[in-house]
C-alpha cells in the first residue's frame, strides 16, 4: 500500500493542470546543461509546459503555443525575418544570459516587448508575455465601469485631483499628477500623458514606469486618438497599422478634452498582447471623462501659458530666440562663466548684401530669405548653442563653455554654409549671400555680458570695413580672412569642433 500512495503522489506532482501554458523556448545552442539552467525555474512551475528547441530554420513553435522565449546572443547572423514571423504567432519576449544593455536595445529593435535575463523565472515571464495569471487588460477594462463610476462620484477623489493638477502651471507637473492617480484608477504597466498642440502636433509629457523607447508608441497612439476624437484600445500595438510601431503590448488611449478641444491624451501600455480586443464601455467612458476633466482643463491652461511664454522670447518671423531672450541668456551664461572659470563665446553675424534681395524681390521674399538664413544658421550651430535674431539681418549665437578656437570653428562652418546656400532657389537662379562674423570670448577680451556683446559687435564691423565675407576673433589674428584662407581652414576647424 505505501508503494501505491507514493505512485499516486508522484502522478499528482507530474500531471499538469488543464490550463497549462505551453512556452516555446528557442536557444542559440551551446551545452545542454547550461540550457537546462536557463529554464530550470520554469520546469518547476506546474502550469508551464516547455518546448525547447535550437534556433534552426526548420524549428517552429508547436500548435497551441501560448508564448515564445527567444535567446539573443548577438546581432551577427540574426534571422530578422524569422523573428518577425514568430512575433506574429504568439506573445514573445527575448532573453540572454548576461544583462547586456546592447542586447536589450537589440531586442527592442526586433519588436520584442521585454528582454529577460536567464535563468527564466515564471513571474517575470508571465508579466513579460501578459499571460493568464495576470488579469488581462480586456477583462480589467470590462470591469472598470462600476469602479470608475464610484470614483467619479467621490467628491474627495475629484477634490484631490483638482488640488494636485493646479499646484503648478508647468504641463509636465500637471501630467505627472494625473498619471499618479490613473495608476490607481485602472492599473496598467505604464501610463503616460501626451500633449496635443494647437496645430495638432503631439509630444510626450510625462509618464510612470515608461522608458524612452515607449515614448514614440505613446505619441503614435495619441495621434490616433486626436484623428478619431474617440477613446482607443487595442490588444496588440504591433498589429495596428495606424500606430506603425512593432510593440508587443496592449494599449489604451483616452482624450483629455477642455472646452471642446483635445489638449492631451492619457495613454496606457500593458505587458504583452491581450488575449482579446479591449472594449471601452459607455459607463467607463462617462466615468473617466468626469475623472480626468479637472486635469484636462489644468493641462490646457498650462500649455497656453507655455505657448505665451514661448511667443515672448521668440522672433515672430524666424522662430529663433529674440534679442530679449538673447540678453537674458547671455547674462546668465556670463555669471556661470565667472563662477566656473570656463570660457563663454559669442558670435555676431551680419548678412552681407541682404539689401540687394529686398531691392530685387521685395520685402515679402526678403522675409522668406531671412527665414531660410535662420535655418542655415541654426543648422550650423550645436545643440548646446543658443541662436537668436538680434534684429534686421543680424544674428547672434551664444556658445557656452567654448573658447575662441572652438567659437572660430563654428564661425568657419557657418560662413561656409551661408556662402554655399542658394536663397530663394525657386526664383530663377536664386540669390547668394555671404556673412561677416565677429567672435568674442570671456574672459579673454571681456568680463561681463555687455562687454562680450560689444566686443563681438565691434569685431563684426571690423570684418565689414575690411571687405566683408570673413571672420574676426576679437583680440586675435587678422581682421579679415580671405575666402580661400577660410576654405583651407574649414576642414581643420571642423575637426576641432567635433
Amino acid at each position: 500500500m505505501p508503494g501505491r500512495r507514493e505512485r499516486a503522489s508522484s502522478t499528482r506532482r507530474t500531471t499538469q493542470p488543464r490550463d497549462a501554458i505551453t512556452l516555446a523556448v528557442f536557444h542559440c545552442g551551446g551545452k545542454g546543461d547550461s540550457m537546462e539552467q536557463h529554464v530550470a525555474p520554469l520546469r518547476r512551475t506546474r502550469r508551464v509546459r516547455l518546448a525547447v528547441a535550437r534556433q534552426t530554420a526548420s524549428a517552429v513553435p508547436p500548435r497551441g503555443t501560448t508564448g515564445i522565449l527567444w535567446e539573443i546572443v548577438t546581432d551577427a547572423g540574426l534571422d530578422r525575418r524569422r523573428v518577425s514571423l514568430l512575433l506574429e504567432r504568439a506573445p514573445a519576449a527575448s532573453y540572454s544570459v548576461a544583462g547586456d544593455r546592447h542586447l536589450a536595445d537589440l531586442s527592442r529593435s526586433l519588436g520584442f516587448r521585454h528582454h529577460l535575463t536567464a535563468p527564466l523565472r515564471w513571474p517575470e515571464v508571465e508579466r513579460a508575455l501578459g499571460l493568464p495569471g495576470v488579469k488581462d487588460l480586456a477583462d480589467r477594462l470590462d470591469r472598470s465601469g462600476s469602479r470608475l463610476g464610484k470614483l467619479a462620484a467621490n467628491a474627495e477623489i475629484l477634490s484631490d485631483l483638482l488640488r494636485a493638477v493646479n499646484e503648478s502651471t508647468q504641463p509636465h507637473a500637471v501630467a505627472s499628477a494625473l498619471v499618479v492617480r490613473a495608476m490607481t484608477w485602472l492599473p496598467v504597466a505604464s501610463w503616460s500623458v501626451v500633449a496635443v498642440e494647437a496645430d495638432g502636433e503631439v509630444h510626450w509629457l510625462a509618464g510612470r514606469e515608461v522608458d524612452t523607447a515607449l515614448k514614440a508608441p505613446a505619441e503614435a497612439i495619441a495621434d490616433a486618438v486626436v484623428q478619431s476624437g474617440q477613446p482607443y484600445a487595442t490588444d496588440r500595438v504591433a498589429g495596428d497599422r495606424r500606430i506603425g510601431e512593432a510593440l508587443e503590448a496592449a494599449a489604451l488611449g483616452f482624450p483629455l478634452v477642455a472646452n471642446g478641444t483635445i489638449v492631451g491624451v492619457l495613454v496606457g501600455l500593458d505587458h504583452g498582447r491581450a488575449r482579446r480586443e479591449p472594449k471601452w464601455s459607455a459607463s467607463a467612458v462617462a466615468a473617466l471623462t468626469r475623472l480626468v476633466e479637472p486635469a484636462a482643463f489644468a493641462l490646457g491652461h498650462a500649455l497656453r501659458v507655455v505657448r505665451a511664454e514661448a511667443l515672448s522670447v521668440t522672433d515672430d518671423l524666424t522662430q529663433l530666440y529674440n534679442s530679449r531672450f538673447l540678453h537674458d541668456v547671455l547674462r546668465k551664461e556670463a555669471k556661470r562663466s565667472v563662477r566656473s572659470g570656463r570660457p563663454l563665446s559669442l558670435l555676431f553675424v551680419d548678412l552681407d548684401g541682404f539689401k540687394k534681395i529686398n531691392d530685387a524681390h521685395g520685402h515679402l521674399l526678403g522675409s522668406r530669405a531671412l527665414v531660410e538664413a535662420a535655418a542655415v544658421i541654426r543648422g550650423a550651430a550645436r545643440d548646446s548653442d543658443v541662436v537668436a535674431r538680434f534684429g534686421g539681418d543680424e544674428f547672434a549665437i551664444v556658445l557656452p563653455e567654448t573658447g575662441d578656437e572652438g567659437a572660430r570653428a563654428v564661425a568657419c562652418r557657418l560662413r561656409e554654409r551661408i556662402a554655399r546656400y542658394v536663397f530663394l532657389a525657386d526664383r530663377g537662379e536664386g540669390s547668394r549671400l555671404t556673412a561677416s562674423i565677429g567672435v568674442a570670448t570671456m574672459p579673454a577680451v571681456a568680463q561681463t555680458a555687455d562687454e562680450v556683446l560689444q566686443a563681438a559687435d565691434a569685431a563684426m564691423y571690423q570684418v565689414k570695413e575690411a571687405g566683408r565675407n570673413g571672420i574676426h576673433v576679437s583680440g586675435r589674428g587678422p581682421v579679415l580672412l580671405s575666402v580661400s584662407d577660410l576654405a583651407q581652414d574649414d576642414e581643420r576647424e571642423e575637426g576641432e569642433l567635433r
